[in-house]
């Protein structure tokens, strides 16, 4: 595991309308793969072994599924294959378990060769996404102490792996939202579609928060391999593929009426639960010298209009208040 991973996504459109079908995909490769998955989620120093071995076996199963070439909106390939994330085509819901179970591995050897500077996480949000969607026993992280031989590289190592891990939530938080877009469904039914939502949101960011898990003063190295000529000006996570379907499910919520169909405390814990996830946005641009500084993009879109940069928390803030407009009732405007 010297290289990056290659992550194996599909495409954000081609994603079921509920979680169901991904979590009966997810425990049925539980099923298959336990005994490798438990040892690569091992905490102890020999489970590196078992972790390889693992993602190789998980490497074999989605070998098969046909890549995407096409180029879709701008920037998505580019960004993609910054965070070696690879499209595939084919069965969504087997793709995106199959995704989940290889960022558990890749999260859990990095913490276990970079250690930590996070709060404790006792409720296990950040590994605990397998276990919540198959009802079992979650994996519990024990990370030490941030401790690195190489700490340039510890850190962008982390904010790779911590973004391919987002970028696997954010396509859960798409399935749940859809699901909650749906007539005829009882209170019962509604408030679980609710509960599994939140605790997505929330796991998401916590996600976010591991990617920045590096001390800030790496950052700006970190930052470097995000310019010209690896990637493009004002490379972004605008261009996150994943992020922008889940807006369009946001707005579509509103647009077709799904939202004014939930209950009053339903729509206002789902309105809650993106906004948490948008404050961890806020707290890692915060974390990097964003109330100061300006967000690669919005440097390079003031350098071409001449004009004095945006800060970058400052532009996290008001992209937060667009996107949370999209899930505040009619009743309430």
């Amino acid at each position: 595991m010297d290289g990056p991973t290659v992550l194996v996504l599909p495409l954000p459109t081609d994603l079921p309308g509920i979680l169901t079908p991904v979590a009966e995909r997810l425990t049925a490769l539980t099923r298959n793969c336990g005994t490798a998955y438990a040892a690569a989620m091992d905490i102890e120093p020999e489970a590196r072994v078992s972790r390889t071995g693992f993602l190789a076996l998980m490497a074999t199963a989605v070998e098969g599924s046909d890549p995407v070439t096409a180029e879709p909106p701008a920037g998505c390939c580019v960004h993609d294959t910054f965070f070696s994330v690879r499209r595939g085509l084919g069965d969504s819901s087997e793709l995106l378990a199959a995704a989940i179970l290889v960022s558990d591995v890749l999260v859990q050897e990095d913490l276990a060769t970079g250690g930590s500077t996070l709060d404790p996480d006792p409720d296990n949000l950040l590994l605990g996404v397998t276990g919540f969607l198959t009802a079992t026993l979650p994996q519990v992280a024990k990370p030490g102490p941030w401790q690195v031989g190489h700490p340039t590289d510890a850190a962008v190592r982390r904010w790779l792996v911590g973004h391919q891990r987002f970028f696997v939530m954010l396509q859960l938080l798409t399935v749940a939202l859809r699901g909650l877009d749906r007539e005829g469904v009882d209170p019962e039914e509604e408030q679980e579609a609710v509960r599994s939502f939140a605790w997505l949101c929330r796991s998401a960011a916590v996600s976010m928060r591991y990617a920045a898990d590096f001390p800030p003063e790496l950052y700006p190295e970190v930052r470097e391999t995000m310019a010209p000529p690896a990637v493009n000006a004002g490379f972004s996570g605008l261009q996150t593929r994943d992020h922008l379907e889940l807006v369009t499910w946001m707005r579509r919520l509103k647009r077709g009426g799904g939202l004014d169909r939930l209950a009053p405390a339903s729509a206002t814990a789902v309105h809650a639960a993106v906004q948490h996830l948008y404050e961890a946005h806020v707290w890692v641009c915060d974390r990097f010298g964003g109330a100061v500084e300006p967000s690669l993009l919005m440097a390079q879109a003031a350098q071409a209009a001449g004009e004095r940069a945006e800060s970058g928390v400052a532009a996290a803030q008001r992209l937060a208040r667009q996107r949370l407009r999209h899930l505040t009732p009619t009743t309430s405007t």
